[in-house]
C-alpha cells in the first residue's frame, strides 16, 4: 500500500455534515490508496462523558460510519482508557484529530514512542461544513422547535 492508514476517532451520534468534513479531510491525508479507520466510542463511554445514553447505538453508528464512501472500516473501541492498545491493533501510520477533539498530542505522541509506535498524530483544521454541524445543537434545535410548537417530548 502506497497511502497511509488513517485513524479518526469520535462518537458519531446524529451524523451530521461536521463529521463529514472531519472523516474527508482524515481520508485526504490517507492519499489515493490509503485507509480510513474509524473508531467509534463505546455507548456507556458517551453516557459517562455527557450524562445520557447516544440516540443511537453503537452498532448501528458503526454501520451508518462504516457505510459513508471514504471510510474504509468503522470499529467499535475498546473499554479501556489506554489508547495505545487500539493503535497497536490498527497499526495507523497517522491519527487525524479534529479541530475540536480536546486531546493532548504531544502527551500522546510521547507514549506512542514510550511503547515503540510510529504512529503521528495530526490535528485537522476547522471547514466549512453548511448547516448544522454539532450533535448537541441538532438536539436543541429538535427540542426547541418542539417546545415552541406546543408538543410533547
Amino acid at each position: 500500500m502506497t497511502g497511509k492508514r488513517i485513524l479518526a476517532a469520535g462518537k458519531f451520534d446524529i451524523l451530521h455534515l461536521g463529521h463529514i468534513a472531519y472523516l474527508e479531510q482524515a481520508k485526504e491525508l490517507a492519499g489515493e490508496e490509503g485507509e480510513l479507520v474509524v473508531v467509534l466510542a463505546l455507548d456507556k463511554t458517551i453516557e459517562r462523558e455527557r450524562g445520557a445514553p447516544p440516540v443511537f447505538p453503537q452498532e448501528q453508528r458503526r454501520k451508518i460510519v462504516e457505510s459513508l464512501v471514504f471510510v474504509d472500516k468503522a470499529i467499535i473501541g475498546l473499554d479501556t482508557n489506554d489508547h495505545t492498545i487500539i493503535v497497536e491493533q490498527i497499526k495507523p501510520d497517522i491519527i487525524a484529530l479534529g479541530f475540536d477533539q480536546y486531546t493532548d498530542a504531544r502527551a500522546l505522541e510521547n507514549l506512542f514512542v514510550e511503547k515503540g509506535l510510529n504512529t503521528k498524530i495530526v490535528r485537522l483544521e476547522k471547514r466549512d461544513a453548511d448547516g448544522l454541524c454539532s450533535s448537541t445543537l441538532i438536539r436543541k434545535r429538535i427540542i426547541d422547535y418542539y417546545r415552541e410548537n406546543g408538543r410533547p417530548l
